[in-house]
């Protein structure tokens, strides 16, 4: 599928600029475009390079956007005998060490990204038009969702259970270590009891996708349609405490609301609604 998408776009590229070489009318006009959709708030200065050919290059904003969600405490790997409780852990551990059954997360979606895309416009006078190009993130710390426990150093009780494993017989080694299961994904704890996780895709997202208007109106305002898709590949979920890329256990436990969601698309959809002037 990805080679079939190379060579379609390097066929769109090879073919605009047969356009380009018949057409002497170049970078004659600018345009400035602004819109709304799912990459958020979106600004971008464009030009027609030919009356086939657009460039466009900018920036979408997304406002972070937060929520909450309580997640189990559960154990790694280790099941109990028919005295534990439905998260699977007996009652006087709990009561023994002030172990809590679920700890309060808060999640926030950060999606902040620049853009370059080409236009190629197969009919000279239709506004109709084939986007290629890229999405790009915020480098090194592009990360696109984070999670960790709202009350600070709640889970102290957790990171000392999980330290005292095998010490003086405090606990059996073989209970294995407590930690909030976060979609599929084991959470643990630092010394402080807090614990953080986020979620990275590509910085360098390609983009395909179909539109309608140009990037330089033919009046002196215009209308700017988009609708394709960012291949940012599979999401990787990291473990914040440690920076340690995290695998799927299959645990139990809630599902972490939307880092559940996008931990398993590999696309983001693009859909936005812009509106165009011309400069000059």
């Amino acid at each position: 599928m990805k080679k079939r998408i190379c060579l379609f776009g390097v066929a769109m590229m090879l073919a605009a600029f047969t356009m380009l070489a018949g057409d002497n009318n170049v970078f004659r006009h600018y345009g400035l475009s602004v819109g709304v959709g799912t990459t958020g708030v979106t600004a971008d200065l464009g030009t027609m390079v030919t009356d086939h050919l657009g460039l466009r290059g900018g920036v979408d904003y997304m406002p972070k956007l937060s929520y909450s969600v309580w997640l189990d405490m559960d154990f790694i790997n280790q099941k109990f005998d028919n005295m534990a409780d439905e998260h699977g852990v007996p009652q006087y551990l709990r009561d023994q060490f002030g172990l809590p059954e679920k700890v309060q997360v808060e999640g926030k979606y950060d999606n902040f990204t620049g853009h370059a895309l080409l236009d190629i416009h197969p009919i000279k006078s239709s506004g109709f038009r084939i986007t290629l190009g890229a999405y790009f993130g915020k480098g090194g710390d592009s990360k696109l969702i984070t999670a960790y426990n709202k009350q600070d150093g709640f889970l102290k009780n957790v990171a000392d259970f999980n330290n005292r494993r095998g010490i003086f017989g405090l606990v059996p080694e073989s209970y294995g270590q407590m930690a909030a299961k976060l979609g599929e994904y084991n959470l643990m704890p630092d010394d402080q009891g807090n614990a953080n996780g986020y979620i990275k895709v590509n910085n360098v997202r390609p983009y395909a996708g179909i539109g309608f208007g140009r990037a330089v109106p033919k009046s002196r305002i215009g209308f700017q349609f988009d609708l394709g898709v960012q291949f940012w590949g599979h999401p990787k979920v990291y473990n914040g405490v440690n920076g340690q890329q995290l695998t799927s256990e299959g645990a139990k436990g809630e599902d972490g609301g939307v880092l559940k969601v996008i931990s398993n698309v590999s696309i983001f959809p693009v859909l936005s609604f812009r509106l165009t002037g011309r400069i000059f």
